[in-house]
């Protein structure tokens, strides 16, 4: 694999990538499900109209 690539996957891997890939830094994967879990909170957030604190609680 190239040195500057991005190695990504929607997860759950089962039986397609090692689990030694994952201390690799070019591994992506648990950024990426983390990046989505927030756009889904915010999309849910708006859906029903509650109301986003930028503010810590």
């Amino acid at each position: 694999m190239k040195e500057k690539a991005l190695l990504m996957h929607p997860l759950p891997r089962v039986d397609e990538i090692a689990t030694e890939v994952d201390s690799d830094p070019r591994s992506a994967y648990f950024r990426q499900a983390q990046y989505g879990m927030f756009v889904r909170m915010t999309l849910l957030l708006k859906l029903f109209a509650i109301p986003i604190s930028t503010k810590p609680a």
